[in-house]
């Protein structure tokens, strides 16, 4: 298993040598190249992936529309919050837009790991706590911001995947059209 996951983790809390002996223990490693699908609609999400390498994103269909919802990319966590928390299925695509090296964990035995590891229960709460922030800024940005200020918010927060991104999807993932965009960029370049 890689370090980078141990390492990831002890920004938040210590870890022991017997908790990284488990992280060890269940983490699966995944090496998928640009286009592969992590997780696919009407199935249950039972794994939650760390990204160590990659850009990785969540999105929707609506009729022939693409809808994306997330990106993560490395030492980031992605999963369908959804079906993942619930045990239920959802509607959600989770694809890797780059070639991705990714480390799985299934929902089973974290929750094991965080009844034998309280720290790593914390560890838990914490990276859940910065995931539901994240998205009330982004909800909050979406329904108050204008889409200059949604960009611009972007780039604040994320500046290290808006050249990996292709325009439609982050057009998407802003709530614009990509012409609108488009001009945005092309208004900011200008200066």
């Amino acid at each position: 298993m890689s370090h980078h996951l141990i390492r990831h983790i002890e920004r938040f809390i210590p870890v022991s040598e017997q908790l990284a002996a488990r992280l060890q223990q269940i983490g699966k490693e995944h090496t998928l190249e640009k286009g592969a699908y992590l997780h696919k609609p009407n199935r249950v999400c039972t794994t939650t992936y760390f990204i160590e390498k990659g850009l990785v994103r969540v999105f929707y269909r609506k009729g022939e529309k693409e809808i994306t919802d997330q990106f993560s990319a490395e030492g980031e966590w992605i999963t369908s919050i959804h079906s993942f928390l619930k045990n239920v299925p959802d509607a959600c695509y989770i694809q890797t837009l780059e070639p991705s090296a990714l480390m799985g964990i299934d929902l089973q035995q974290l929750e094991q790991c965080f009844l034998d590891f309280p720290e790593m229960e914390r560890f838990g709460r914490m990276l859940m706590s910065t995931y539901f922030l994240e998205q009330s800024e982004r909800i909050i940005s979406l329904q108050f911001h204008t889409a200059k200020e949604r960009y611009e918010f972007f780039l604040k927060t994320a500046k290290h995947k808006a050249t990996r991104v292709p325009l439609g999807m982050l057009a998407s993932h802003l709530g614009m059209t990509q012409e609108t965009l488009s001009r945005i960029r092309a208004e900011k370049d200008a200066f």
